[in-house]
């Protein structure tokens, strides 16, 4: 157990806490149900050094210390920051004898098909820390599923090994055996061996039961190197907390215990993106949307998204790799570029203007944060267009605790401007142009280049920025509109507010369709999710229930990747036609296998607001408390300006217009149209 988690209070019983640490901001929302009113929101400064100083900071702002009595969800970016930067703990790897090259072999793919020199990254356990020993696996001879120990090594070769491990400086260490798909006992065996030693360990088939070594190695590995650096930032973290249950968010956007996540932190790599898409799914349902796609642009990267009601598994990612390492945990499909408010804008040798990746961060920030920063950034841009209020306000950004430098932001962008030749307007309105082109790339991933139409596919945004990127994204795609929900900067961290306890299991069949019967698949599925719904824990939480979620992964015999679907009657068909919606053809006839059995628990709680959809109210004209002078596309004009928290649901703004609220700001271009839901979000649409 981590060191000052009870594990006994249970989830549902306090208020919910959710907590998203960002790359400048870390947001706090204190989750409310309808009958309770506004989630209360705070966003206080990141502390990169010690994350866990910005949320003690956070809580108390939100006048919940320590997180007394509440349940905390937590979005971190602590492991995903190790895995980039390569800050890991010392890891070793057991293997069989003569693969201890694997992990780094891999599946021996260009990482760029186009590059002369093409630079592999580098493999997280180092040659010297890794381990042979002699063992085999091969599939039963019998012909029946699963797979058979050939070669067992003796008590005195694990012990041999374990000596080796243990010299070599190692604190974690993954064990990771051909074929423990089908048979973990193996690995099991030699990780228990090492666990008496001291050492932490990761069997893979504990972590990815499914076949595909270099995956299934690739995982375990990450997920060893990573367990010295998240244990120890949770054990800190802990001992900031009072009696509070601790939480992570997953990538796949369900919730597991602290405790879990310390020991299995490739889980939550994508925590903090995850939380955002659980976030804009729950204000879709809320606005009555089907599918969408979302937008989240904080400080210093945008996460984009796609979201189907009911997809479930099938949504997960079909192939994720984090700094080039694949990670085969179940994984929401994203797809992030290094576009966001602190990206920094300069002029390249050629002369040619650059945006991001490169950030200001939280410290020392954009220019106009007048914390020392003298580079420009995108948020700079927007303050250069007026865009961002250019002074405090206390129903603005951060309540007006935060007083822009905007001299030096208009200071900043002369300097840019002159590298370029055009002032320091021109360069701002090409520095947001340039930030939207790469946005709406992003957007282009997870909608065309998965052949879903952006025009039948509603934007979400929010983070910090989306509200004002919004509109234009929509119009420039052609999408029917843009949802800017209430307290945009700080979505992610109340979707963890709403999302559920999750476990995820899954079984490697690889054999023909035709050979299974739906008695025998139903029995794998049951045996699945008693493993899966044994994972939630044992806990009673009133009002609570637990439901399962069922797919199959299925391919064409010969094929190397295959489909996701929903387990249901007469899955060859199903198949077919999925290829061929996908593809845009089917080889009717051809032999079907189904490869993996997945299932997932969800522990659903009885007040999901998502049920409840929010009623679009009669439009009427909103109320402006004043003017504001910014740079449009023919010149500059003094156009309305909004606080989000005196508009009423049915309020409609009209474009040009500016909307402040306390997470972020919304901007409403000419030709555009903002109306009020009942829940407070901006459904932003083109007059056109």
């Amino acid at each position: 157990m981590v060191a000052g988690f009870d594990e006994r209070v249970p989830s549902g019983a306090a208020p919910c806490i959710g907590v998203d640490t960002g790359g400048t901001f870390t947001d706090l929302v204190l989750g409310k149900s309808a009958e309770e009113g506004t989630p209360r929101i705070e966003k206080v400064a990141s502390t990169p050094d010690d994350p866990g100083l910005a949320i003690a900071r956070g809580l108390e702002a939100l006048g919940a210390p320590a997180g007394r009595d509440a349940t905390v969800v937590h979005g971190t970016t602590v492991a995903l920051n190790a895995l980039l930067t390569g800050s890991l703990g010392e890891a070793a790897l057991v293997t069989n004898a003569g693969f201890v090259d694997l992990v780094e072999i891999d599946r021996q793919a260009r990482p760029d098909l186009y590059a002369l020199e093409p630079v592999r990254p580098v493999p997280l356990v180092p040659r010297k820390r890794r381990f042979e020993i002699e063992q085999r696996s091969e599939p039963d001879p019998s012909g029946a599923s699963g797979v058979v120990e050939t070669t067992r090594p003796s008590d005195e070769d694990i012990d041999r090994v374990c000596d080796a491990v243990v010299a070599s400086g190692a604190t974690s260490v993954a064990v990771c055996l051909l074929h423990s798909y089908g048979d973990p006992a193996p690995e099991r065996r030699v990780a228990a061996a090492l666990a008496e030693r001291g050492l932490d360990v990761t069997a893979s088939a504990d972590l990815v039961a499914e076949y595909r070594e270099a995956e299934r190695f690739s995982t375990a590995v990450a997920n060893a190197a990573l367990v010295p650096v998240v244990r120890s930032y949770l054990e800190r973290l802990s001992g900031r907390l009072a009696t509070s249950r601790l939480e992570i968010l997953q990538s796949s956007g369900g919730r597991l215990t602290a405790e879990r996540a310390a020991s299995e932190p490739v889980r939550v790599l994508l925590s903090g993106p995850a939380g955002g898409v659980v976030g804009a799914a729950h204000s879709a349902a809320r606005a009555g949307l089907g599918a969408i796609a979302t937008l989240d642009m904080g400080g210093t990267s945008t996460d984009v998204a796609f979201h189907a009601p009911g997809a479930g598994l099938a949504s997960l990612a079909e192939e994720v790799r984090v700094a080039g390492h694949s990670i085969a945990v179940p994984t929401l499909d994203l797809h992030t570029v290094g576009c966001g408010g602190g990206s920094i804008a300069r002029v390249d040798a050629g002369g040619a203007l650059r945006v991001g990746p490169e950030s200001a961060g939280a410290d020392p920030g954009p220019v106009s944060f007048g914390r020392g920063g003298d580079v420009p950034t995108v948020t700079d841009a927007y303050v250069v267009l007026g865009r961002i209020a250019p002074r405090a306000s206390e129903g603005g950004f951060l309540g007006g605790s935060l007083q822009l430098d905007v001299d030096a932001a208009v200071r900043a962008y002369e300097r840019l401007g002159a590298g370029l030749g055009v002032d320091a307007a021109r360069a701002a309105t090409a520095v947001v142009d340039a930030a939207n082109a790469s946005m709406r790339r992003a957007l282009g991933v997870m909608t065309m280049q998965r052949g879903r139409d952006p025009g039948a596919t509603p934007l979400v945004a929010f983070g910090g920025g989306g509200g004002l990127a919004a509109a234009e994204l929509a119009m420039a795609l052609g999408m029917p509109s843009a949802l800017v929900p209430s307290g945009p900067g700080a979505l992610s961290a109340f979707g963890m507010t709403r999302a559920e306890r999750a476990a995820d299991r899954s079984h490697t069949l690889l054999r023909p369709a035709s050979e299974i019967a739906d008695a025998e698949r139903q029995r794998l599925f049951e045996a699945l999710c008693s493993e899966a719904r044994e994972a939630l824990g044992d806990e009673a939480v009133e009002g609570s229930d637990v439901v399962f979620e069922t797919s199959l992964a299925m391919r064409y015999r010969g094929q190397s990747y295959e489909l996701a679907l929903p387990d249901g009657p007469a899955p060859e068909a199903a198949f077919h036609a999925a290829h061929e919606a996908r593809f845009g053809w089917q080889l009717a006839g051809h032999e079907v296998q189904i490869v993996h059995l997945r299932a997932r628990a969800t522990r659903i709680m009885s007040d999901d607001l998502a049920r409840d959809r929010a009623q679009v109210p009669t439009p009427h004209p909103a109320r402006s408390v004043g003017t504001r002078e910014v740079v449009l596309p023919d010149g500059r004009a003094r156009v309305a300006a909004f606080e989000r928290s005196l508009l009423a649901p049915g309020n409609v703004v009209e474009g040009p217009a500016i909307v402040d609220e306390y997470s972020g700001t919304t901007y409403v271009p000419p030709g555009v149209s903002a109306q009020v839901l009942a829940d407070g979000a901006l459904l932003l649409q083109s007059e056109r």
